[in-house]
C-alpha cells in the first residue's frame, strides 16, 4: 500500500506542476481579461454607449502579436477557446481537466484497483480529452453557425450598398443588425479598422478566428472592387448564389454519406467501448500480461490497422466540395 500512496502522490504532483506552469504563463501574458472583455463587446457596447469600447483591447492584442512569430500550442488552444464563444480561460480550462483528471485517476486506481501504469494514462486521456472535445464542438457548432449567417450577412451589405451607403457603413450594419458570432466577429473588425488597421487585414483577421473558404472570397471581392472598381453588389449578389448552391450540394453530399460516416462512428467507439468494459469487470484482465512482449506485439497490430481502417474511412466519407 506504501508505494501505491508513493505513486498517488507523484500524480497530485504531475498535476500541480501542469497547473502552477500554466498560471505562471497566464500571469506573465496577460490575455485573459482582454479575450474575456472583447468577447462581449456588443454587451458593452450597450451598457456604456461607447461605440470604440474595444480599442484599447484591440491595441494591446495587436501589439503583442507583432512580437509573435508563430502560434504555440496555448495560442491555439486560446483561439479555440475563442472560437467556442464559452466564457473559459486557457486557466479554467487547465483547472477543469486537472480536476477531472485527478477524479479519474482516482477511481480507476482505488475504486478498480486498474493500476498506476494503466490508470494514470487513461485518466490523462480522458481528463484533457473530454473538456478538449467538448470546447472543439462549441466551436464547430460555432463556426458551422457563422458560416450559416454569412450569405444573409452578404445580402444585407448588398442592400446596404445598393441603398447608397458606403461599404464601411454596410459592414457596420452587419455588427449592428446580425446575431452572434458574425455580428460580434465584424464588429471587432469595424473597431480594428477604426483603430487603424487596413480593411483587408481586419477581414483577414476573422478569417482567421473563424477559417471559411467563402468569407476568404468575400474579402477578396471587396479588395478587388476597391483596387479595379466595377459593380461591387453584382458580385456580391453572384457571390451570394454561388455560396448557397455549394450549401445545397454540400447537404446533399452529407446526406449520401450518412451510412459511411454512421460505420465510422461505430468503429472507432467499439475498440474503446471494448476495452472499458472488459478493464470494469475484470481489472487485471490486461495488467497481468502486459509485461509480456508478445502481448505488446499483439496489441500493436490491431491498433495499427485500426489507424489505417478509420483513416480509410475518413477518407471515403470526407468529400471536398
Amino acid at each position: 500500500m506504501g508505494s501505491n500512496f508513493t505513486y498517488v502522490v507523484y500524480a497530485i504532483i504531475f498535476l500541480a506542476v501542469i497547473l502552477l506552469v500554466e498560471g505562471l504563463y497566464f500571469l506573465i501574458s496577460s490575455t485573459t481579461q482582454d479575450e474575456k472583455s472583447a468577447n462581449k463587446r456588443m454587451k458593452l457596447i450597450d451598457k456604456t454607449g461607447d461605440q470604440q469600447i474595444g480599442l484599447s483591447l484591440l491595441e494591446n492584442r495587436t501589439r503583442r502579436k507583432k512580437n509573435a512569430a508563430s502560434d504555440s500550442v496555448f495560442d491555439k488552444l486560446q483561439k479555440l477557446l475563442w472560437s467556442s464563444g464559452m466564457n473559459l480561460t486557457l486557466l479554467g480550462f487547465f483547472a477543469i481537466a486537472g480536476i477531472l483528471t485527478a477524479a479519474i485517476f482516482s477511481f480507476f486506481f482505488f475504486r478498480r484497483e486498474t493500476g498506476f501504469i494503466l490508470s494514470l494514462p487513461t485518466a490523462l486521456v480522458l481528463g484533457v480529452g473530454i473538456p478538449y472535445v467538448v470546447v472543439f464542438a462549441k466551436a464547430a457548432a460555432r463556426k458551422k453557425l457563422f458560416g450559416e449567417q454569412l450569405v444573409p450577412a452578404i445580402d444585407l451589405i448588398s442592400r446596404g450598398l445598393q441603398a447608397g451607403h458606403p461599404a464601411a457603413v454596410a459592414l457596420e450594419m452587419v455588427s449592428k443588425e446580425m446575431p452572434d458570432p458574425i455580428g460580434t466577429e465584424f464588429g471587432l473588425a469595424m473597431d480594428e479598422i477604426n483603430y487603424g488597421l487596413e480593411r483587408s487585414v481586419a477581414l483577414d483577421n476573422i478569417a482567421k478566428r473563424f477559417p471559411n473558404g467563402d468569407l476568404m472570397f468575400f474579402n477578396s471581392a471587396l479588395e478587388v472592387q476597391r483596387e479595379t472598381g466595377g459593380n461591387l453588389v453584382g458580385v456580391l449578389n453572384n457571390l451570394s448564389s454561388v455560396i448557397r448552391e455549394r450549401r445545397a450540394m454540400r447537404k446533399k453530399v452529407w446526406a449520401l454519406s450518412s451510412e459511411g460516416r454512421f460505420t465510422a462512428l461505430v468503429v472507432g467507439i467499439l475498440p474503446f467501448a471494448m476495452l472499458l468494459l472488459i478493464s470494469s469487470l475484470n481489472p487485471t484482465y490486461y495488467t497481468e500480461y502486459m509485461g509480456d512482449p508478445a502481448f505488446i506485439i499483439g496489441m500493436s497490430i490491431p491498433v495499427v490497422f485500426y489507424l489505417l481502417g478509420m483513416y480509410t474511412i475518413w477518407k471515403m466519407v470526407n468529400i471536398r466540395i
